[in-house]
């Protein structure tokens, strides 16, 4: 049930339900009282196991430090390249983002390739009070490129983040190698480029771009090191060269790798940092 008020928020009342994830259905973890928001994740059987090994654990500890939900879905199907498979699942998170923002007043997707690194941080306070989604920015040197990456998105339950999605929607899946994430670009009015969104960036913008706030660079950090031909899709070693990086980042994004390349990578990574997730500052990982 809503309730609107004259800012982007809704009093939302959730009815919950705790399903276990390795039957195919939706995992809710709740901590006690009713939580402001939800983690919102999934995969296929190409990305399953390393959902569950690799990118859950740090997902429990920052809804176990910040008192959020999780939602975890095991898809039916999926890809390992650009294929059809692999955008029919990546098209998922619209509706699962939108029947999230239906039960919680903010909803946070993270893809099932990002690595949790530090807890120290409560994401939500980087969403603007008057804005209803927070999304972090690429920058990609080598294709000349900057635009909003979906891996971690933050959204808020309110008219316009539903406008958004359906915006998202009748835009529908873009040429190209991404799905939603190319859609989410045309919502948003952003510059795309060419086919490859080699040179995208800030457009002349649509009415969604002034309700948009920017995460971090440090909450979607793409994994940069150790990359070999072998190990990406959708894009080159020489793509992540020049990447700018941050030193201690809360979330790495291994992203534009082969299921066998992340789960070797994010279990190096995963065995590098320390039991409470929290590094020095200045440690540089990814």
């Amino acid at each position: 049930m809503f309730i609107w008020n004259t800012s982007c928020w809704p009093l939302v009342i959730p009815s919950l339900s705790m399903v276990d994830t390795h039957t195919g259905s939706s995992l809710v973890r709740k901590r006690g009282g009713q939580s402001s928001v939800v983690i919102v994740t999934a995969a296929g059987p190409h990305m399953r196991g390393l959902m569950h090994d690799l990118a859950m654990p740090g997902f429990r500890r920052l809804a176990d430090r910040w008192g959020y939900e999780i939602r975890a879905l095991d898809l039916e199907a999926d890809g390992i390249r650009a294929d059809a498979p692999a955008q029919r699942a990546k098209w998922a998170k619209i509706n699962l983002m939108r029947a999230a923002l239906q039960e919680f007043p903010l909803a946070l997707w993270l893809d099932a390739d990002v690595l949790v690194a530090r807890t120290d941080d409560d994401i939500s306070a980087h969403l603007h009070p008057q804005h209803f989604q927070a999304l972090a920015l690429e920058h990609v040197p080598a294709e000349h490129r900057v635009n909003p990456n979906t891996g971690v998105w933050l959204m808020r339950s309110c008219p316009s983040a539903f406008e958004f999605l359906d915006a998202v929607e009748t835009a529908g899946t873009q040429p190209g190698p991404w799905a939603d994430q190319g859609a989410v670009l045309a919502a948003l009015g952003w510059n795309r480029g060419d086919e490859q969104y080699h040179w995208a960036g800030p457009g002349r913008g649509s009415r969604f771009l002034a309700g948009t706030s920017w995460l971090p660079a440090a909450w979607n950090q793409p994994y940069v090191e150790g990359r070999t031909a072998e190990d990406c899709y959708n894009g080159t070693v020489e793509s992540y060269v020049g990447r700018p990086t941050v030193a201690n980042p809360f979330a790495i994004h291994f992203m534009g790798m082969t299921p066998d390349a992340r789960r070797r990578h994010m279990t190096r990574v995963t065995a590098s940092l320390p039991p409470d997730s929290v590094h020095l500052v200045g440690e540089r990982v990814g």
